[in-house]
């Protein structure tokens, strides 16, 4: 027991906890909202575009939060556009987005001094490793996100789901849609190059898919999200640091075994 108490008194330990706490709270929110629209692979593709210009930052000697930011949010702009009347489908789009910028992500980094480590580290990331001044800033800027994106959520759950309705009460539709995804990119553009692509990819789905096959009341499903996140989240960080295992992993482990119980809990008291 002492030992778990003196892991929890680690400063180290406390940094990552409460980015872990933010990043559990706003994936939450935002991941019910991009999960029920069908546009996972749209946080993908974001996460995978910040990743490039972190990358790119890296090896012109750029500040890597501005760099991943203005690319994310340039990506926001363009999955914000109508493809309706294109000879392609969106998703093929978001596909070819994804794929180039992976590409893009692994040249860039393979030129830079630290090479294919650099790669790994925008992937994985270190939650672990995260500045206290970089804590800072991600709690100011995810109680900005979440605090626009609980202000807004009734307006964005409109046109998402009913844009006919939405239009006749005289909601520019695209306006909005850009809106959400410049709040989503901007997001994962500052937190990305601290903790990486795959977590925070994770805390926009996993939390948000276990709280949709569990609850069917709407008004609840962000919460539950929200508490998968941060119950995921805390064992994570324990378990990982108590027997040295990788933390955005560990974390990510827990996060799917929360969904998959949910899910099967939810088939049983929908039969």
């Amino acid at each position: 027991m002492s030992e778990w108490i003196e892991t929890w008194r680690s400063p180290i330990v406390q940094d990552a906890l409460r980015v872990g706490v933010v990043l559990a709270i706003v994936g939450g929110c935002l991941g019910v909202y991009v999960v029920l629209k069908r546009i996972v692979f749209v946080g993908a593709a974001l996460a995978q575009v910040s990743a490039a210009g972190v990358a790119l930052a890296l090896l012109v000697g750029w500040n890597p939060l501005w760099s991943s930011a203005l690319f994310a949010l340039a990506a926001s702009a363009f999955f914000a556009q109508s493809w309706g009347e294109r000879r392609i489908s969106r998703e093929s789009l978001i596909g070819a987005v994804f794929l180039t910028f992976s590409a893009l992500t692994v040249l860039l980094a393979s030129k830079g001094a630290h090479g294919m480590e650099e790669v790994q580290h925008l992937l994985a990331g270190d939650i672990l490793a995260v500045a206290p001044e970089e804590v800072v800033r991600i709690a100011l800027l995810g109680t900005a996100v979440l605090v626009v994106f609980l202000l807004l959520r009734k307006q964005f759950l409109l046109v998402a789901f009913d844009a006919e309705t939405a239009q006749s009460l005289g909601y520019r539709t695209r306006w909005w849609e850009f809106a959400f995804y410049l709040m989503l990119g901007g997001f994962i553009g500052v937190v990305i190059h601290l903790v990486g692509l795959v977590l925070i990819f994770g805390y926009l789905v996993l939390p948000a898919v276990g709280a949709l096959m569990l609850v069917r009341r709407m008004t609840l499903v962000a919460g539950v999200a929200v508490v998968n996140a941060l119950l995921a989240t805390v064992a994570g960080l324990l378990v990982s640091v108590l027997f040295d295992l990788p933390t955005t992993a560990t974390i990510l482990v827990f996060m799917s075994a929360l969904a998959g119980v949910e899910s099967l809990a939810g088939i049983r008291i929908a039969r």
